[in-house]
C-alpha cells in the first residue's frame, strides 16, 4: 500500500531526509527546486518515503524498517515508476539509501525479478581555503573559449510527467569551447537546497581529457556561484579515481559514503 503525495504535501516527509548531505537532491524535490514525485506508506503518519528526482535517481528513508516496507517498494516501483522508465527508454533506476544490512536484504527480495547491483558513492564538501590557493595556478589556453550556458533541468522525454512550471526551469553552467565545439562543461545540476548545490562535470571525448579542462571549467563555475553565496557539493562513485583527483585538486574533501542500488533488466 502506498500514496503518491500532491505537491503541496511534500513537506510532510522533509524530516526524513535532512540527516545527510547526500540527501540534498531529495530535499530539492521536496522544496520544489527540482521536478519529482514522492511516495509514502501513510499520508497521515508516514513511516517510509521514496523521493524520485525524475529523470535522475531516487532516495528512500524510513523511521524504522518493517516487513511491510517490502510490498511498499514493490508496489511503488512496478505501478508508478516502471511505466515511466519504459516509456522514456531509461535503462536503469537508482536508489540511494543509508547503510542497513536488513534493508539490503529486503531490497534484494523486492527486486528479485530484476537485476539489482550495489555500489558506493561519496559526497565531498569544498574547503574554501584550499580552493582559493588554486587561482594562481589557473591558466586559460589561447585556443579555448569559456562561456556561460543555460541547460534544461530535465530531458524532454520526461516533461509530460511533471508540471509545466517545473520542466521549464533551467540550470546554470559553464562550458569550454574549442574550435566552436563544447569539449567540457560543469553544471549546477538543479539539486539546490538552501545554499548547497551539486555539480555535474563532463569532458566529452577521450582525446580532450587530461588537459586540465575539467579543473578549469569546474573552477569557473564554483567561483561564479560562490560570489552568489552558493556552496558546491561533489559526488562520485568510490572507484572513480579521475573524478576524485579533480575534486581533490579543487579543494574538495570527502565527507560521506553510502550505498546506491541500481535496478536494470526490466
Amino acid at each position: 500500500m502506498f500514496v503518491e503525495l500532491k505537491y503541496d504535501e511534500f513537506s510532510i516527509v522533509e524530516t526524513l531526509f535532512n540527516k545527510n548531505r547526500y540527501q540534498i537532491p531529495a530535499l530539492a524535490v521536496l522544496n520544489r527546486n527540482f521536478p519529482g514525485k514522492v511516495f509514502v506508506d501513510n499520508k497521515e503518519k508516514p513511516e517510509i518515503a521514496l523521493v524520485w528526482a525524475i529523470s535522475r535517481w531516487s532516495y528512500i528513508s524510513f523511521k524504522k524498517l518493517l516487513p511491510k516496507h517490502k510490498s511498499f517498494m514493490e508496489s511503488v516501483f512496478n505501478s508508478k515508476i516502471l511505466p515511466i522508465l519504459l516509456s522514456t527508454g531509461e535503462k536503469h533506476f537508482e536508489i540511494y539509501t543509508d547503510h542497513n544490512i536488513e534493508w539490503d536484504r529486503m531490497l534484494n527480495e523486492s527486486f528479485s525479478e530484476y537485476k539489482l547491483d550495489k555500489h558506493y558513492e561519496n559526497t565531498f564538501v569544498l574547503n574554501q581555503e584550499k580552493f582559493k590557493t588554486l587561482s594562481s595556478n589557473i591558466e586559460i589556453q589561447k585556443d579555448i573559449e569559456i562561456c556561460e550556458n543555460a541547460y534544461p533541468i530535465i530531458p524532454k522525454d520526461y516533461r509530460r510527467f511533471v508540471e509545466s512550471n517545473q520542466y521549464e526551469k533551467k540550470t546554470f553552467g559553464i562550458a569550454i569551447k574549442k574550435n566552436g565545439e563544447i569539449v567540457s562543461q560543469c553544471v549546477n545540476n538543479g539539486f539546490v537546497y538552501k545554499n548547497n548545490y551539486f555539480i555535474d562535470l563532463d569532458t566529452f571525448t577521450n582525446e580532450e581529457r587530461n588537459k586540465g579542462y575539467g579543473t578549469l571549467v569546474s573552477y569557473s563555475l564554483i567561483s561564479n556561484l560562490l560570489r552568489k553565496g552558493l556552496l558546491p557539493l561533489w559526488e562520485t562513485t568510490n572507484n572513480n579515481l579521475p573524478s576524485q583527483r579533480v575534486a581533490a585538486k579543487l579543494g574538495f574533501e570527502k565527507t560521506e559514503e553510502y550505498p546506491v542500488y541500481s535496478i536494470t533488466s526490466y
